[in-house]
């Protein structure tokens, strides 16, 4: 009764559409400016208004050393974002949940805030469909797709920050957790339903530190999608309870 208790004393916080979006970039092709650098910065727009439009979203393009890349071999270079939360228009507005998103237009910028063109030739890496059936206009130098969980970080939290946040909630397809941990650690990420009975194991991992993903589409450990209603998520690290809140299944 007291586990009850705490969880229906949290608060739900409403946040936008969620996807995650691997996007792998090849230095060595041409080869890139960037080939050899230290650091790599996304430089991308968003086109979400019909097929073949240039983009109508940006990924704070005016504002540099934002969304660096993570080097995972020699010249190789990826990210993880979700693109509703991080492309915005004119008017500072991010990507509603509901649109559809037809096209990346990808560039990438170095550690001074100079931007460099994706392909040879001077033209963005065009990558289409990209949370559905995604293609790249030039797959050897950049491409991605739409993954359900991601271990290369994207950089938005603070590095010594323990932290976790999920969206959106209410989840009516699925819904996105953001996990970030300094420290090696035990963790376990865990659904409850409201009368404190686990449902559904999302992380469970002895040794784990960094920067995590997840998407959680409402299921069960033996895959029924669960009913309509309040369910809460446990975050232990070590054994430790760091974090529990409130998430609802509306569909």
């Amino acid at each position: 009764m007291r586990k009850l208790l705490l969880f229906v004393s949290l608060f739900v916080t409403l946040q936008s559409q969620a996807q995650i979006f691997r996007l792998t970039y090849n230095t060595t092709i041409c080869p890139s400016p960037l080939n050899g650098a230290s650091v790599i910065y996304l430089y991308a727009g968003a086109n979400i208004s019909a097929p073949g439009n240039p983009p109508t979203h940006f990924a704070d393009a005016n504002l540099a050393n934002l969304y660096p890349l993570t080097q995972t071999s020699a010249g190789i270079w990826e990210i993880c974002f979700n693109p509703y939360q991080i492309f915005k228009d004119g008017n500072n507005s991010l990507i509603p949940g509901s649109a559809t998103i037809f096209s990346f237009d990808i560039n990438f910028r170095d550690a001074l805030g100079n931007i460099f063109t994706g392909q040879c030739n001077n033209g963005a890496i065009l990558i289409s469909n990209p949370m559905t059936s995604s293609t790249s206009s030039n797959p050897s130098i950049a491409y991605g797709s739409a993954v359900s969980a991601c271990s290369v970080g994207l950089a938005y939290l603070n590095n010594n920050l323990l932290d976790i946040s999920n969206s959106p909630n209410p989840l009516k397809t699925s819904s996105i957790f953001s996990l970030n941990l300094p420290t090696k650690g035990s963790v376990k990420l865990e659904i409850f339903n409201i009368l404190g009975k686990k449902v559904r194991t999302l992380m469970s991992e002895k040794e784990f530190n960094g920067h995590m993903d997840l998407v959680w589409k409402g299921d069960a450990d033996n895959g029924t999608l669960l009913s309509i209603g309040y369910y809460f998520y446990s975050l232990r690290v070590d054994d430790k309870a760091i974090k529990t809140n409130k998430i609802v299944i509306s569909r």
